[in-house]
């Protein structure tokens, strides 16, 4: 079963239609990359999925669970989090306090430490920088 599932999806702007027709599966532990031309609609598709705008076609199932229809921050509770490209982390916050920050609506601390360890897995340099200042981390 496919972690996440996205079919026909489809987003609308009044008459315009941004996105038609999109399909794709991750799976767990699959790293995968949207990529396009700019105004090929990847950040529309990114925000349709976490519930940020709506959808005019299509489902989205997370984990085997259809979310079409949730709203976003439903579905932080149900482990989906969007990280926006660009610079948009708290400054003067630690490395591990913006990670922190971005799973305070989970409760374990067991859990946070599981995932965060899977996490450095797939990006060990945060794990070097963890105490750095977040505001100090080079944008690339």
């Amino acid at each position: 079963m496919a972690l996440l599932e996205v079919n026909n999806l489809e987003v609308s702007y009044g008459l315009i239609k941004a996105v038609k027709g999109v399909s794709f599966t991750v799976d767990e532990g699959e790293i995968v990359a949207l990529i396009g031309a700019n105004g090929a609609g990847k950040t529309t598709i990114m925000h349709a999925i976490s519930g940020l705008i709506g959808k005019s076609g299509g489902t989205v199932s997370l984990a085997g669970q259809d979310i079409t229809g949730t709203p976003a921050h439903k579905l932080v509770s149900m482990g989906m989090a969007q990280v926006p490209e660009g610079r948009r982390i708290f400054q003067e916050l630690t490395v591990i306090e913006n990670l922190q920050m971005g799973y305070f609506i989970k409760k374990g601390k067991a859990e946070f430490q599981e995932r965060l360890e899977q996490m450095y897995s797939y990006f060990p340099i945060l794990k070097e920088r963890k105490n750095q200042i977040a505001g100090t981390l080079s944008g690339g």
